[in-house]
């Protein structure tokens, strides 16, 4: 399946939400923790190295893990689809500095999936090592789940020429490439809290 790291992004401006959706508080095992806190401690339970791409990175020390690294997203925002080019970037030159071997597959994460599933992203991680394609991703209502996924550093030519030509939908990129469709038999895990009613549901749901 070969190495993998993960980059979470942490870079929405949360205007549906109105407030910093990834600081947002969730009850686990651990206590109340911000969901950002949350969603890094679960990609270190898969991969061996987390990273989190964010334009504000001093709003955020506090709030990862001492064992994440923040890296600070550069330029205007393309949306994801430029975080993921600029992420990869930084990490294949992150492992150059220390002296590592890169990554094979880079664990891609929005900060506000509060139904995350460690256990799910192990069995993920575990059947990449028959995937030839450049990304193994949920599929969802018939489009890709491009922010719970893997993409492998193959990738990175692809996505350079596609921002280069001023392409930031994760959706046409993608239906370009090839990709891998992930299995999902608890839709759940790709919950995400855009809006305030989103999240509220997911509380509710939480609690019965």
């Amino acid at each position: 399946m070969g190495t993998a790291a993960a980059l979470v992004l942490a870079g929405g401006q949360s205007r549906r939400r109105g407030r910093d959706k990834a600081r947002l508080t969730l009850a686990t095992d651990q206590g109340p923790l911000p969901l950002l806190r949350r969603t890094c401690d679960v990609a270190q339970g898969c991969v061996d190295r987390t990273y989190v791409l964010t334009p504000w990175p001093q709003r955020y020390a506090s709030v990862v893990p001492s064992t994440a690294l923040l890296l600070q997203e550069s330029g205007n925002s393309g949306g994801p689809l430029v975080a993921l080019a600029q992420g990869w970037s930084m990490i294949l030159a992150d492992s150059q500095r220390r002296g590592q071997r890169a990554p094979d597959w880079l664990l891609v994460l929005a900060c506000d999936l509060p139904a995350l599933d460690l256990q799910v992203l192990r069995g993920w991680y575990e059947g990449l090592s028959t995937v030839s394609a450049i990304a193994a991703l949920p599929r969802h209502q018939d489009r890709w789940e491009p922010l719970c996924g893997f993409y492998h550093r193959r990738c990175l030519p692809s996505l350079q020429r596609a921002t280069a030509a001023k392409i930031y939908s994760c959706q046409v990129w993608l239906a370009q490439e090839e990709v891998f469709p992930l299995p999902v038999t608890n839709s759940n895990v790709l919950r995400n809290c855009n809006t305030p009613s989103q999240w509220q549901h997911f509380l509710q749901s939480r609690a019965r």
